[in-house]
């Protein structure tokens, strides 16, 4: 993927990319954000999917790598 390609990731996708790059697990963030487990869920996936990574930490390597989060 490109640095210049930049997905459109919602509020959501962000906050989790951001709370997950700080360690915090999905649990963590269903507690932390009161959201429930299965947006969470969705919300990891869409943006890994977005991203185009193989799973959440690449997700957020790429996240982190496009100044997305930090």
């Amino acid at each position: 993927m490109k640095d210049e390609l930049r997905p459109e990731l919602d509020a959501l996708e962000l906050r989790c990319l951001s709370l997950a790059a700080r360690a915090r697990t999905r649990e963590d963030i269903t507690r932390e954000a009161d959201i429930a487990r299965d947006r969470i869920d969705d919300a990891f996936a869409t943006a890994t999917k977005k991203l185009q990574a193989g799973n959440v930490a690449e997700a957020i390597f790429r996240a982190v790598r496009m100044k997305l989060i930090s």
